[in-house]
């Protein structure tokens, strides 16, 4: 039997995502849900409610609701964070989740966003921008003892961490190669000072 992995995959980040509340404007009464991680009140049109984003995308592919997307899955506030992005070498707050609920809503709810390809545009950009600083972040940080970089999403450090981890485990292992053979050096040298002194 082989051991688990050490870290997420995306399909495991997925499935964590899909408890993230999100808003939906029902198109039928329902009662109650009783679920285990959460009770939804009745769920009255036009009455907005709160739910899991597994339940809204399994009520919105039986067309009982509309999905209401997070404020920042717009087209202008995706322009806005893009142009951060670009312009600072900072990371931009974005939600811990953003990319998976992002790639689940265009991919299951897309006729209850306004312009899906050019949010799914700026997502694909926005990606590929913080990839860029991911690179450069880590390859600065290279030397240090530690790395930190601020602001990432979920899957994000999933996808960074094996790979990260690999490095640093390498730089320690040839660090202690470096240092033993410091340490080893230094000791013959103090043996052959102790072999000059005991001469004399």
């Amino acid at each position: 039997m082989a051991l688990p992995n050490q870290h997420l995959t995306p399909q495991e980040v997925a499935f964590i995502c899909e408890s993230e509340l999100i808003t939906i404007v029902p198109r039928q009464r329902l009662g109650a849900l009783n679920l285990i991680s959460i009770d939804t009140r009745p769920l009255v049109p036009p009455q907005r409610a709160d739910v899991p984003l597994w339940l809204a995308v399994f009520l919105r592919r039986q067309k009982r609701c509309n999905v209401v997307p997070p404020d920042w899955l717009t087209v202008e506030n995706l322009e806005r964070l893009v142009r951060e992005e670009s312009d600072s070498a900072a990371f931009s707050q974005m939600p811990w989740r953003w990319m998976e609920v992002a790639e689940i809503l265009l991919d299951t709810c897309s006729e209850d966003l306004v312009a899906p390809s050019d949010i799914a545009l700026h997502i694909r950009s926005l990606r590929e921008l913080r990839q860029a600083k991911i690179r450069a972040g880590l390859a600065d940080q290279i030397n240090s003892s530690y790395i930190k970089i601020n602001n990432l999403g979920l899957l994000e450090v999933c996808e960074i961490r094996p790979w990260v981890g690999k490095v640093v485990d390498g730089l320690r292992k040839i660090e202690g190669e470096t240092g033993s053979a410091a340490s080893r050096k230094r000791r013959e040298e103090a043996d052959e000072d102790e072999d000059m002194y005991d001469d004399e």
